[in-house]
C-alpha cells in the first residue's frame, strides 16, 4: 500500500517519520534511563532565590551603592549611640569652656603666650573717657580745672592711640608661631585642664564649644538624630498616604480615577513652603495653650516638637504624597489586567483584599525605592526650615538651626559652620545614592 503524502498549513510536503527513523536500527539500549553522572552533566541544578535575595545579590554588585550604605550606618550609629558615650547633654552649659576651638594648648604654653603679648603688646592704651578722667584727677590734684579745648585734645590723642595699638596688637595664634607652639587636638578649658592635671578624668571637645558653652559634638549628633528621625516619619507617612490614594484611584479607574486625579494636580499647584508657613502661624497659639493645659505625654511631645516641625508633619500628610500616589497609581493600571487578577474576582475577591493581597506586593519594589529616596527630600527640607528659623523649637538643635546659629561667626569660628553643613551634605549625598542603587536591585527589568 504507498504512503500518503501529508501536507502542513503552509502547503509545505511534511515528511513522514518512517523516512527520518529507522525503527530497525535502534540499538536495543537506546531508551534506557540515563545515569547520574548522565544526569550532572546533562542538567545544572541551580538553587531557587527569592526575590529579595536576588535582589540583595545584585545591590551587593554595587560598589557605590555598598559604600553609601557603611556610611548611612556609621552615621546612624554617630546619632544614636554617640550621645551616649559622651557625658554632655545637647543643652548643657559647660563654665568656664565658652567658645572653645577644637584643639588646645597645654597650661605651660598658654603661659608662654600671655608671656609673650604682654611683653611686644607695651602699656595699657587708656580709653578716651579713661584718659580725660585721668586728666581730670590730676588736674584736681594740682588745684585746676580741665578745659573742655584740653578734654578734646585729650580725646584725639587717645583715639589715635587706641588706633594704632589695635594695628600693632598680637594674637595668640600670632604668638605661638613666634614661639614654635604647635596646638594638642581636642580643646579642653584651662579649668577642664587643671582637673587633668590632678588626675581627673574629663571628657574632650572633640569639635570645640560654641559662645554658650555647649559641646559642639553633642549638637551635633543630636542635630544628626533629628534629620533621621524627621526623614523616617516623614518618608512613612508619605507612605501611608500615597500608596492607599494611589491604589484607589487606579484599581476603581472610570470616573474615580478621574476625579481623584484631578485633586492631585490641584494639590500640585500649591506651594508647600507657604503652607508650612501658614499651619505654623496659625497652629502656634492653640499649641502653646495645648502645652499650657497640663503635664502629660502628649503635651510633653508637642512641647519637644514645636509648632514648627508639627507644621512640617501636617503639610507632609497634605501635600507630599501625590506624586507616592501617581507612581502607585500607574503601577496598579498595569497589574489590574493580570490574569490572576480577573482570577481572584473571579473567585469573589473584593477589591480590598485584591489590592492589598494582590496588587501592593507585586508593587513593593517601586514602593521601597520611593521611600526611601523620600527621606533625604525631608531631611532637607527640614534642614532649610531650621535654617530659615521655622524649624525646630530651641532647645531643640538641628543641623539646620546650627548651620544658621554660626553664620555671625563665620570668620572667627568656620569649624561651626563646616562641621554641621559637611555632615548634613554627606547624609543627603549617601542615602540619595544608596536610593539609586536600591532602585537598580530592585527592578526585574534591570535584572543582570
Amino acid at each position: 500500500m504507498a504512503k500518503t503524502k501529508k501536507y502542513n498549513k503552509m502547503g509545505s510536503l511534511q515528511p513522514n517519520i518512517d523516512d527520518i527513523l529507522d525503527w530497525n536500527k535502534l540499538p536495543e539500549n537506546a531508551f534506557e534511563p540515563a545515569t547520574a553522572t548522565e544526569k550532572e552533566s546533562f542538567i545544572q541544578e541551580r538553587e531557587s532565590v527569592s526575590y529579595w535575595k536576588d535582589a540583595w545579590r545584585r545591590l551587593r554588585k554595587n560598589t557605590v551603592a555598598m559604600v553609601a550604605l557603611v556610611i548611612i550606618i556609621l552615621l546612624t550609629i554617630f546619632a544614636f549611640v554617640g550621645p551616649q558615650i559622651v557625658p554632655y547633654t545637647y543643652k548643657e552649659q559647660i563654665r568656664g569652656s565658652e567658645a572653645l576651638d577644637p584643639w588646645h594648648y597645654t597650661l605651660e604654653d598658654q603661659q608662654r603666650i600671655n608671656d609673650y603679648i604682654e611683653e611686644h603688646s607695651g602699656n595699657k592704651v587708656l580709653s578716651a573717657e579713661e584718659a580725660i578722667e585721668q586728666a581730670r584727677a590730676e588736674a584736681e590734684a594740682r588745684g585746676e580745672t580741665l578745659s573742655r579745648v584740653e578734654e578734646a585734645k585729650i580725646r584725639a590723642s587717645a583715639n589715635v592711640k587706641q588706633e594704632s595699638a589695635e594695628d600693632t596688637e598680637i594674637t595668640a595664634k600670632q604668638a605661638a608661631k613666634k614661639l614654635k607652639i604647635k596646638s594638642k587636638a581636642f580643646g579642653y578649658s584651662n579649668r577642664e585642664l587643671q582637673r587633668m592635671a590632678e588626675g581627673e578624668d574629663v571628657f574632650p571637645h572633640v569639635f570645640g564649644t560654641d559662645d554658650q558653652g555647649r559641646d559642639i559634638m553633642v549638637r551635633v549628633m543630636v542635630g544628626t538624630r533629628v534629620s533621621i528621625i524627621v526623614g523616617v516619619c516623614a518618608a512613612i507617612l508619605v507612605l501611608l498616604i500615597g500608596a492607599l490614594y494611589g491604589s484607589v484611584s487606579g484599581y476603581c479607574g472610570g470616573v474615580v480615577d478621574n476625579v481623584m486625579q484631578r485633586i492631585v494636580e490641584v494639590i500640585y499647584s500649591i506651594p508647600e513652603m507657604l503652607i508650612i508657613l501658614l499651619l505654623s502661624a496659625t497652629l502656634k497659639p492653640a499649641l502653646e495653650q495645648f502645652q499650657n493645659s497640663g503635664d502629660g505625654v502628649m503635651q510633653n511631645l508637642v512641647t519637644l516638637l514645636g509648632p514648627n516641625l508639627i507644621s512640617m508633619f501636617i503639610a507632609f500628610g497634605l501635600l507630599y504624597w501625590v506624586t507616592m500616589s501617581r507612581i502607585i497609581r500607574g503601577q496598579i493600571l498595569q497589574l489590574k489586567q493580570q490574569e490572576y487578577v480577573t482570577a481572584a474576582r473571579a473567585l469573589g475577591a473584593k477589591g480590598g483584599r485584591i489590592i492589598s493581597r494582590h496588587l501592593l506586593p507585586n508593587c513593593v519594589g517601586q514602593i521601597v525605592t520611593t521611600t526611601f529616596l523620600q527621606i533625604p527630600s525631608a531631611i532637607f527640607l527640614e534642614s532649610f526650615l531650621s535654617f530659615l528659623g521655622v524649624g525646630v523649637s530651641a532647645p531643640l538643635t538641628s543641623l539646620g538651626s546650627m548651620c544658621s546659629e554660626a553664620l555671625s561667626g563665620l570668620t572667627s569660628y568656620p569649624y561651626r559652620l563646616f562641621i554641621p553643613a559637611a555632615i548634613l551634605s554627606l547624609m543627603i549625598l549617601t542615602l540619595n545614592l544608596f536610593g539609586d542603587g536600591l532602585r537598580d536591585a530592585l527592578d526585574p527589568k534591570l535584572k543582570k
